[in-house]
């Protein structure tokens, strides 16, 4: 992964996890990225209880299809995944869609029973709107 995209990855992920623990400051995040592509993963914790877990996708990694995996796991282990895209490379109407069909490709995938999906832009300052 190149350094810049790193950096600004790095950048994304910290404000996500500050912003979850400012939401609710008996949370607590920690967040890694991924060594193989340009994405990075926030877990936030409460209680010892995982209660979100946020993929921060890239253009080059929203679409995909290894990622599956990571997205079932995250809903059969802790029933929530959440998936963030880039706001400069999706517009809210193309993201919804995508989110969405996402979601349902999750359940067909293996998700082994109801979980939670959250799916969210995000901008070059690493402010995070929701859409699903």
């Amino acid at each position: 992964m190149k350094q810049e995209v790193k950096a600004f990855l790095d950048t994304v992920a910290g404000r996500r996890a500050q912003q979850l623990q400012k939401q609710d400051p008996a949370v607590k995040t920690n967040y890694a990225l991924d060594d193989q592509a340009p994405r990075a993963v926030v877990k936030a914790e409460k209680d010892g209880k995982v209660v979100a877990f946020e993929f921060i996708e890239t253009a080059q990694t929203a679409a995909v299809h290894a990622n599956m995996e990571d997205y079932v796991f995250a809903a059969n282990e802790f029933g929530t995944v959440s998936v963030a895209l880039p706001e400069s490379d999706y517009t809210p109407s193309i993201a919804v869609t995508i989110l969405g069909d996402l979601r349902g490709r999750i359940a067909r995938s293996g998700a082994s029973g109801e979980f939670a999906f959250a799916g969210y832009l995000y901008d070059g300052l690493g402010s995070f709107r929701k859409l699903l």
